[in-house]
């Protein structure tokens, strides 16, 4: 699993920036994707470690990729998701992620320390590939 990539979806350019960077630094390969619908397309034709993705964005929403992964065949089905929300106009983030507490293996909220990432990215990595996978 670790020569497989990571997939980050964030509408937010920055932040989904920001994570790849952070990823990339801690030897991990990453792949970007802008919304639910990019990362569905990206999930059809690769196979990724771990999805790590916003829950509210515009277009195709991280409810919406959630239930294309946990609904898809196998391998898409059983890759492990964070999700990740800071809220937003009309639903705060703890509102937003307690509905999928049950779908995903980690929720984040806005903001979370890239410690706390970094952690939840090796846990769930280590379950699949135990070898050379150490927590910070």
């Amino acid at each position: 699993m670790l020569n497989m990539p990571i997939l980050v979806v964030d509408d937010n350019e920055f932040i989904r920036a920001s994570m790849m960077k952070f990823l990339e630094t801690n030897k991990y390969k990453v792949v970007g994707a802008k919304n639910g619908q990019d990362a569905m397309d990206q999930l059809r034709s690769q196979t990724f470690a771990m999805v790590i993705t916003d829950v509210l964005m515009p277009e195709t929403d991280g409810f919406e990729l959630i239930d294309f992964i946990r609904g898809h065949e196998e391998p898409i089905k059983s890759t492990p998701v964070i999700a990740i929300s800071g809220g937003g106009r009309t639903i705060d983030a703890g509102s937003a992620l307690s509905t999928l507490e049950d779908k995903v293996e980690v929720i984040l909220k806005k903001p979370f320390s890239k410690k706390d990432l970094l952690n939840d990215v090796a846990e769930h990595m280590r379950k699949t590939d135990p070898k050379d996978v150490v927590l910070v």
